[in-house]
């Protein structure tokens, strides 16, 4: 359900969950700009709602490129409050991170330097963030990356705590690791090797944020040398001779007088079975999706793991749209935190028409992703991403922007520890609304 907003601010697709915020892609009629739309909840705490509005605000008093600009920030009627945010088209860095992407090496310098410089001008102006993750950071292709996620709540209240979490997030957007043990250019190519001593002294609390955005500045970045694809005068004699070789062998072949049946010449060989097995699942354009109810879209799920084996317990899949909340599919037992073990694990729909929106019945805790394509891609790269969220005690509900027919995919990408170093989820029921 759409929030109860100023009636300057049209609400066009759920983003997803950040805490107890929820996100949605607006209109700003009156300036005709697409803008972000923070919403808090409407039980929020007298306390949280001041939360939300002091820290939000205090952040609108700061302007700089690197840090999402602040539109509006209120109490909303119904309860709880909201803030429109600068919204550049960006997804965050933990979304790029649970899609397989890190930060390309050539975006990152001037991105993190940035950012620290950004945060530095915050802490100029007595602002903390105070809750800093690569959830918090969003980055466009050809758009600076901005700080961002204000309102949330503060996990310290210190700015050195805000340059600790800032570098530990840059580290981990580079090289999809948090581990402070391993040096960030020895796992990312082309990385100099001074952006592991800058980060290195920002998450001691060595370096202030204006210090780590001078240290990252002062390293010198220059794009990877072009491949030279002129011609080399050494292949051109061997190329010839080649060439030439070939077409003896060719007269000699038209020349003779031979038998194609013969087999001395053309040798039988065995035949070989070339075709490739994939994961891609289709349905025959015949098949009947099954039907749940009224504005249900039925929906045929089939298990999704490119990163694994490719086998989820799908025996259970189609107590997922049964439309009985007391059939279950449960993902396998995992002994680590998934993104631990691998980018995510999920199940794919063919729904039969466009749906409004998806509901997801999961274990409290369940970290998600709902993506699109109209045919099932090659690589996990090629899917259009829709939304991401976090599934807490109710539903979880994402608006689905129009997409007739296709495939549609919730991906998985953390799941909760249900007992001592076992981490799984049990989703009862996915639900495609008309």
């Amino acid at each position: 359900m759409a929030p109860q907003l100023p009636d300057r601010y049209q609400t066009q697709v759920r983003l997803g969950r950040d805490g107890d915020i929820d996100e949605w892609l607006a209109t700003d009629t009156a300036l005709d700009r697409p803008v972000l739309i923070r919403v808090l909840d409407a039980d929020a705490t007298p306390a949280r709602v001041a939360e939300f509005i002091t820290t939000t605000r205090a952040a609108a008093t700061v302007e700089h490129v690197h840090l999402a600009g602040v539109y509006e920030v209120a109490e909303s009627p119904a309860g709880g409050a909201h803030a429109a945010i600068e919204w550049n088209g960006g997804v965050s860095i933990a979304d790029r991170l649970a899609a397989g992407e890190t930060l390309p090496v050539s975006e990152f310098l001037p991105n993190a330097a940035g950012l620290a410089e950004g945060l530095a001008e915050l802490h100029a102006a007595g602002v903390i963030h105070g809750a800093i993750d690569p959830g918090a950071i969003v980055f466009a292709a050809a758009h600076p990356a901005k700080l961002s996620s204000y309102g949330r709540r503060r996990v310290s209240s210190k700015a050195t705590s805000d340059t600790v979490a800032l570098a530990r997030a840059l580290r981990i957007a580079v090289t999809g690791s948090a581990s402070p043990q391993i040096r960030p250019s020895h796992l990312v190519e082309g990385l100099p090797s001074q952006v592991d001593d800058a980060l290195r002294l920002a998450e001691s609390g060595e370096i202030d944020s204006k210090a780590l955005g001078a240290a990252l500045r002062a390293i010198p970045s220059s794009p990877p040398p072009m491949r030279r694809q002129g011609w080399s005068w050494r292949w051109v004699i061997p190329a010839a001779m080649l060439l030439i070789s070939a077409l003896v062998i060719a007269g000699i072949g038209l020349a003779l007088d031979v038998d194609p049946d013969s087999p001395f010449l053309f040798p039988a060989t065995p035949a070989v079975n070339r075709e490739v097995t994939t994961t891609t699942t289709t349905l025959p354009p015949t098949t009947t999706l099954p039907e749940i109810g009224p504005g249900v879209l039925g929906a045929d799920p089939a298990v999704y793991d490119p990163f694994g084996d490719q086998s989820e317990r799908e025996a259970d899949l189609p107590n997922l749209v049964d439309g009985d909340f007391s059939t279950t599919w449960r993902t396998e037992r995992y002994f680590d935190p998934l993104p631990l073990l691998k980018d995510g694990v999920g199940v794919t729909f063919r729904v039969a028409g466009a749906p409004g929106s998806i509901e997801i019945r999961a274990s409290a805790g369940t970290a998600y992703s709902v993506l699109w394509a109209e045919t099932i891609p090659a690589t996990f790269t090629e899917w259009e991403r829709i939304g991401s969220g976090t599934v807490f005690d109710a539903p979880a509900t994402l608006q689905l922007p129009n997409r007739d027919g296709g495939f549609w995919l919730l991906w998985l990408t953390d799941l909760p520890e249900q007992a001592p170093d076992e981490f799984f989820s049990v989703v009862s029921e996915v639900t495609f609304l008309a």
